[in-house]
C-alpha cells in the first residue's frame, strides 16, 4: 500500500494529538463528540459533484465536503449491502465477519421483509454472533447509539443491528426499502429525545437503489423529454437520469437532517462520516459483457465510494486525500478520533499498521452465472481473482475503467499478486474465531509480513 501522502499525515496527526489530549477516563472533551455515519445506498463517488459530477445531484453534499476531508480513492470491500455494512461495522473483510449470500446459508431475503416464495431462494448468512461492533463499542464507553435504516438487507433479522440500543427498521416492508425523508424524520425525532450522552447516530438512506422512482417533484428532473414521451421508464437508458433523481432526493434530506443539527447547537461538535455501500452499473462492460445492477462482479463502478470526513470544530483542515482507503478503515479512524481502544481482531487501517486493498464478493450461483470474484489492489495494478478461472490483470493508471486484461502479457506480476491475495485470506480469522483479547493469529501474521504490511509477525490487533 502506498505511503501516506504529507496532506494525509498532518491531518492523522491533528486528530491523533486532539483524541490524545482529550483521553482518559476522567476527561469529559473526548467523550462529549458526537458521531453521525450515514451510508448513501448504491451511490457511485462519481455521480456527486464534490467528485466531478457534471449535474447538480449533491450541492448539501458537496458543501459539505469543502468543509471535510475528501477521500478520492474509498472503494468498497464488496459489492453489495450486507457484507459492505458489515465491514464498516466490524473493520473486517468478508472472510472474516461472515456476512454474505450462501446458497445453504439460514437466512433468507422473507426472514426480514414479505416477499413471494420465489425470495426465500436469496438466502444468505449475518453477521456472525459475538463480532465486536462500532455500536458495541460506543454502547460501552458511554455513547447513546440509534440506527434508522432505509433497506431490507438492513433489516435487524441479518445482524446488523448487533450494538445498537436502538435499531429502527419498521418501515422496510418491501424491497423498495423506506423513503429518505421517513429516515430523517425517525432520526430528527431520535435526536430531539433528551439524554445527556454524547450521540452515534448511523442512518442508511436506501432511495438510489432500484426501483430508481423519486418523489415527484425531482422523480424526472434530469430525465430527458424524449426518453419520457417514446422509451418510457422502462428502458434501461432512462435509468441513469432516475437514478441522478433519487441521489438529489436524498442530498434534499440529508440537508434537512444537518439544519437540525445546527438547529440543535451540536453541528459544530459531531464527527460527520458519510460514504456509500456500493455502487451501480449502468451497461458498463464487465467480464466481456454489458451490466445493469451491482452484486455480481467486483468493478470500478461498483466498488469506488464517496468517503466524506468532516472533523469537529475544525480541527482539521479541508481537503482531498488520494490514499486508498476501505470501509474496513472506518471504524478504526472514527474509534482513534475519539481516542478510544480498537478492538482486537480489526483489519482496518489503524495507526502504525496497514493492509492489502481487497474486496470479495460470492453471488448466488441462482441468479448470477458469474461466479464468485476476489480482489487485490496494489499500486497502480489490479488483479481479479475469479472461481471460473477468468483471472484478470489491470493497470489502473492507463486503464481506469478496466477494459484491457494484462494477464496474459504479465504472467509472473499475475501469479505473483494471486499468490499474495491468497496467503492473506487464508490467513484471516474465521466469522466469530477473534476474540476481544486475541492477538493476530499466526497465519495472519505470516500473511502480513509477506505482504510487507508489518515489520515482523509480533504485531497484534490491539491498540499499543
Amino acid at each position: 500500500m502506498p505511503s501516506l501522502n504529507p496532506t494525509t499525515l498532518l491531518h492523522l496527526l491533528c486528530a491523533a494529538l486532539l483524541a490524545t489530549a482529550c483521553d482518559g477516563a476522567a476527561s469529559a472533551p473526548a467523550r462529549r463528540t458526537n458521531v453521525l455515519l450515514i451510508t448513501l445506498d448504491t451511490t457511485r463517488a462519481d455521480h456527486l459533484g464534490c467528485y466531478g459530477y457534471r449535474r447538480p445531484t449533491s450541492p448539501v453534499l458537496d458543501r459539505l465536503a469543502a468543509e471535510s476531508t475528501l477521500f478520492t480513492n474509498a472503494l468498497s470491500t464488496a459489492s453489495w449491502t450486507l457484507p459492505a455494512h458489515a465491514s464498516l461495522f466490524t473493520g473486517k473483510f468478508t472472510t472474516s465477519h461472515g456476512a454474505r449470500y450462501d446458497a445453504e446459508g439460514p437466512l433468507k431475503l422473507t426472514s426480514g421483509i414479505a416477499g413471494p416464495k420465489a425470495w426465500d431462494n436469496y438466502r444468505a448468512r449475518g453477521l456472525a454472533a459475538g463480532e465486536r461492533t462500532l455500536a458495541g463499542v460506543l454502547t460501552d464507553e458511554g455513547w447513546r447509539t440509534g440506527a434508522v435504516v432505509g433497506g431490507p438487507w438492513m433489516k435487524r433479522v441479518f445482524g446488523l443491528d448487533a450494538g445498537f440500543e436502538h435499531y429502527d427498521d419498521d418501515q422496510v416492508h418491501s424491497l423498495s426499502g423506506r423513503l429518505a425523508s421517513e429516515v430523517t424524520d425517525a432520526a430528527l425525532a431520535w435526536l430531539d429525545a433528551p439524554d445527556e450522552r454524547p450521540f452515534f447516530l448511523f442512518l442508511n438512506y436506501y432511495d438510489a437503489h432500484t426501483p430508481f422512482h423519486a418523489p415527484p417533484p425531482r422523480t424526472f428532473m434530469f430525465l430527458p423529454p424524449a426518453l419520457r414521451n417514446e422509451r418510457g421508464l422502462a428502458d434501461r437508458a432512462s435509468w441513469v437520469h432516475l437514478y441522478d433523481a433519487e441521489i438529489s432526493y436524498v442530498d434534499e434530506q440529508i440537508g434537512r437532517l444537518l439544519d437540525g443539527l445546527r438547529a440543535s447547537g451540536v453541528y459544530g461538535d459531531t464527527l460527520i462520516v458519510i460514504t456509500a455501500d456500493h455502487g451501480e452499473l449502468f451497461g458498463e462492460v464487465c467480464d466481456g459483457e454489458p451490466h445493469w445492477g451491482h452484486g455480481e462482479f467486483l468493478s470500478p463502478f461498483e466498488l469506488r465510494v464517496p468517503l466524506i470526513v468532516r472533523y469537529p470544530r475544525g480541527e482539521v483542515p479541508p481537503g482531498k486525500s488520494d490514499e486508498p482507503i476501505q470501509s474496513v478503515d472506518v471504524m478504526p479512524l472514527i474509534l482513534e478520533r475519539l481516542g478510544l481502544p480498537v478492538p482486537a481482531g480489526v483489519q482496518g487501517r489503524r495507526a502504525g499498521r496497514e493492509h492489502p486493498i481487497v474486496a470479495e464478493v460470492y453471488p448466488l450461483s441462482r441468479f448470477a452465472k458469474t461466479g464468485d470474484w476476489r480482489m487485490l489492489v496494489e499500486g497502480d495494478l489490479k488483479y481479479l481473482w475469479s472461481s471460473q478461472g477468468r483471472n484478470a490483470l489491470y493497470d489502473l493508471a492507463r486503464d481506469p475503467l478496466e477494459q484491457h486484461d494484462l494477464s496474459a502479457e504479465r504472467p509472473d506480476e499475475m501469479r505473483a499478486m494471486g499468490e499474495r491475495l491468497d496467503a492473506y485470506l487464508a490467513g484471516l480469522p474465521r466469522p466469530g474465531d477473534a476474540g476481544p483479547d486475541q492477538e493476530v493469529d499466526a497465519g495472519t501474521a505470516e500473511a502480513l509480513q509477506q505482504l510487507g504490511y508489518v515489520d515482523d509477525g509480533t504485531a497484534t490487533t490491539s491498540d499499543r
